[in-house]
């Protein structure tokens, strides 16, 4: 299926975020797909600023999450960095204001659905020895907050982590790794 196909499945006239209705959402996920490294910045802030703030996030978090899982393996280097750094924060987003300044419906367990989708290929960027540090980043926090809320994916997420290979990378990468390791082998002890 192509980006339009993916974008197809959803009325975006009808989907709500914090500057409006969606329909702006499409153009912004078709560029991001064919972006370079400045312009996948700027969408990337675009996005997130449209779909997240301090009360949580909004309606269009589930369906945006959905195409850009869908689109992750035809998108540029960049923009599939971007992408990756949505979905994590996208999967973290907790609702934290009251229920008056939530836009639309928002449901926190169909926006993990929609991210873990991805899981697979989550899994497979950790195991790519090519990976950016900013795509392992992003995906060691998709592994810690999707495996904490579905605990079917521990054994493979820790799996995965294990089997990365840290040496000549960023020197937290191994840190993270550690503590999303100890994260995951004892949920009780982390607050996510």
């Amino acid at each position: 299926m192509s980006i339009d196909d993916h974008l197809a499945d959803f009325d975006w006239s009808r989907i709500q975020t914090y500057v409006g209705y969606a329909e702006m959402v499409p153009n912004a996920v078709r560029e991001l797909a064919a972006s370079d490294v400045k312009e996948a910045a700027r969408l990337g802030v675009w996005i997130e600023r449209i779909l997240l703030s301090v009360a949580g996030p909004c309606e269009g978090c589930a369906p945006v999450a959905t195409v850009l899982v869908a689109v992750l393996p035809r998108m540029t280097p960049p923009g599939r960095s971007v992408a990756l750094d949505l979905l994590s924060q996208i999967s973290a987003a907790e609702i934290t204001g009251p229920a008056h300044e939530q836009i639309g419906a928002v449901d926190l367990e169909e926006i993990r659905q929609a991210v873990a989708s991805g899981f697979q290929y989550y899994v497979g960027m950790l195991r790519e020895t090519a990976s950016s540090d900013a795509d392992l980043y992003s995906c060691i926090g998709l592994m810690d907050i999707l495996a904490f809320h579905d605990r079917s994916l521990a054994a493979e997420a820790i799996a995965a982590l294990k089997a990365v290979r840290t040496a000549g990378r960023a020197t937290g990468l191994a840190v993270l790794i550690d503590n999303t390791l100890d994260d995951l082998a004892d949920p009780s002890s982390d607050s996510a």
